[in-house]
């Protein structure tokens, strides 16, 4: 299979596969797309006892594309493990903020990571952790006198937040799921709403390019 992957035809199946995923509005790491496509190239290969080379001509872009959105939907049970799936940012345009405005946002981040990676959901986790990377690389230039924030950064922050706080609410997740009563369950029920309000600080800080 390593053969296979440095050749041109797996090259533009690739490539074609990568547009697909555009189409659907996805960003999947492309080492995810490559082990994708490997994997079906391999499949076909053995169900029709042909060599991999032959298998390409079988390969529909299309089809592997849908098979990643299903595994890296939300709605999919497992999903929680896709890392590599993201939504294709198509507005390049940054925010200028104010330095100072960016703590709230920040903070939320952490906590939403805090509770996504107590409650199992490394996907959650590793979007907010990238999230809180890119919001600060922004704030560290410094040679702006606004921190140029992308867009897709507040869009996917918002979401986030309000993925989050539902969590919390029906799926009762907390900050500490030991099964021993600590206070941490007052402590969720306060997180919410607080969420929520950070989402709609996201919001109004995002729509300022809009004015």
């Amino acid at each position: 299979m390593a053969d296979i992957r440095n050749t041109q035809g797996f090259k533009a199946l690739l490539a074609q596969t990568e547009a697909e995923l555009l189409t659907r509005s996805l960003d999947v790491v492309p080492v995810g797309v490559r082990n994708a496509l490997a994997h079906t190239v391999t499949t076909v290969a053995e169900r029709m006892d042909i060599q991999p080379r032959s298998a390409l001509r079988y390969i529909d872009p299309a089809h592997v594309a849908d098979r990643i959105a299903r595994a890296g939907a939300e709605s999919t049970d497992g999903s929680e493990g896709a890392h590599g799936v993201r939504p294709f940012r198509r507005d390049a345009r940054t925010v200028p903020t104010d330095r100072t405005v960016t703590g709230r946002p920040l903070m939320a981040l952490a906590q939403a990571a805090k509770y996504a990676t107590s409650n199992g959901d490394s996907r959650t986790a590793q979007h907010a952790i990238d999230l809180i990377c890119e919001m600060g690389a922004a704030i560290a230039e410094l040679d702006q006198p606004l921190a140029p924030i992308p867009a897709g950064v507040w869009d996917e922050t918002a979401q986030i937040l309000e993925r989050v706080a539902q969590r919390i609410e029906k799926d009762w997740w907390s900050v500490c799921p030991c099964g021993e009563d600590h206070g941490q369950g007052r402590l969720d029920a306060k997180v919410p709403s607080v969420m929520r309000d950070d989402a709609g600080l996201v919001r109004t800080v995002r729509a300022s390019i809009d004015r």
